[in-house]
């Protein structure tokens, strides 16, 4: 068949495209916070598109070594040093299997679908998002008796969590959405999208997206002078509507920044868990190696098996390393008990994807996740419009929380990040022929 009427074969194929409703439900089912629906999700894509597993694509040989590793290493753990470890050595097992196989319905759903159809099914999975945010918007409202119940209390944004686990979620992946469709100019989901993530009032987010998006702005942005003065007045006005009708959060927000570069004993915890993960990591060859092993120094398995986490984890499989107990489980603990503000909040937690990478799997980890995971977006990097911003946040967002954990927010950015290769690939195709 000869190219150009391929081409336009496709062209066609693309503009009757529609929404891939099973795509769009395992989203929903996946994204959302109950753990229970999550596996569902899981379950159900994987009979229904189970081929699509067995696809390997080079953006997911870093799932394939990070579980390889996690494999032989743990198994040495479990034989040398405690048998007890097996819950945690499962968990992380299962944590690293179900981001590979999120990985490949992705791809798959990228193979199958022309471009048109796969941002159409992006599109009504954020209008579900607009639905169910204006719902607990709603709701909130009738709690608190205030059309602005952000001027009541500082913690109404917590309610506006979306489809997801909480707000912090929430914020997050209204940031890759508003990114990506200011990009696509599509100005009222755009303009949505920042509404909506300003509603979470994730303070730590916040100040992360807004320091990140200047900084690609100005380093890794060919956007003319003038323009790039007129998207810091946007900041400056985003700062200023948000402390108009959340002042108390912008307050709280100053009031750790200012503690943050103090650096003194007031400094939040989790400045304090960046110095632990480095002086473990330095502390033995070992270490700096191999790390501690999946679930042992720092991760949300750790904290999930240290049975002060969640509730749903049985309290006979609990187990806490001795690494977790001598490092970030005491910031934990002490967390709700600082003698400073007495608040369990992410300035707090020793939460971090860095923390993660470096202390549980080392040097060696850490290589995978460059060279394999960063280094296949670096070799695309030419490819990518809005997706250079979305990777420029979620390197400040990995600081804030153990983000691939949560079958969610990385769900959502590989999802936009894929799809622009895909759309780019296809009209540098279209361009050159």
């Amino acid at each position: 068949m000869p190219l150009s009427l391929k081409l336009k074969l496709n062209l066609l194929k693309s503009s009757n495209s529609s929404v891939d409703y099973r795509f769009l439900l395992f989203l929903i089912l996946v994204t959302q916070g109950s753990v229970f629906l999550k596996i569902i999700g899981i379950v159900l894509i994987s009979i229904l598109r189970f081929n699509a597993n067995l696809y390997v694509h080079s953006f997911g040989l870093f799932y394939l070594l990070i579980i390889l590793y996690h494999i032989l290493f743990g198994i040495y753990l479990l034989v040398f040093n405690s048998v007890f470890y097996f819950p945690n050595y499962l968990l992380c097992l299962a944590f690293w299997s179900i981001c590979y196989i999120t990985l490949s319905q992705i791809l798959y759903f990228l193979k199958v679908n022309p471009a048109e159809g796969i941002y159409k099914t992006i599109d009504a999975f954020f209008v579900i998002n607009i639905i169910v945010i204006a719902y607990q918007f709603v709701n909130t409202t009738l709690l608190y008796g205030s059309l602005n119940p952000y001027s009541v209390t500082n913690s109404a944004g917590d309610f506006i969590k979306s489809l997801y686990a909480n707000s912090s979620v929430n914020f997050i992946i209204m940031s890759f959405f508003s990114i990506m469709y200011l990009q696509r100019r599509k100005w009222r989901f755009g303009l949505l999208a920042i509404l909506f993530l300003l509603m979470a009032t994730y303070m730590s987010g916040l100040v992360t997206f807004l320091g990140a998006m200047v900084v690609g702005i100005y380093l890794f942005s060919r956007i003319q002078i003038k323009k790039k003065a007129l998207i810091i007045l946007g900041v400056i006005l985003i700062f200023l509507f948000f402390n108009y009708f959340a002042p108390g959060n912008v307050t709280y927000a100053t009031r750790y920044i200012y503690r943050i570069i103090e650096n003194d004993h007031d400094a939040p915890f989790k400045i304090k868990s960046f110095y632990q993960t480095f002086e473990y990591w330095t502390s033995s060859i070992g270490s700096f190696i191999f790390g501690a092993g999946g679930g042992n120094f720092s991760s949300r398995v750790a904290f999930i098996t240290s049975g002060d986490y969640v509730g749903w984890f049985p309290d006979s499989l609990n187990y806490v390393s001795e690494e977790f107990k001598k490092y970030h489980l005491d910031i934990w603990t002490h967390d709700f008990n600082n003698p400073w503000d007495n608040r369990n909040n992410t300035a707090n937690q020793p939460f971090s994807f860095y923390n993660q990478i470096i202390g549980e799997y080392g040097l060696i980890g850490l290589l995978f996740f460059i060279f394999l995971y960063l280094g296949y977006i670096i070799k695309k990097w030419r490819m990518l419009t809005y997706s250079k911003f979305l990777v420029i946040v979620l390197a400040g967002f990995f600081l804030l929380d153990y983000w691939f954990e949560y079958f969610s927010v990385i769900i959502i950015f590989e999802l936009l990040l894929l799809i622009d290769i895909k759309r780019n690939s296809e009209k540098n195709i279209t361009t050159v022929y």
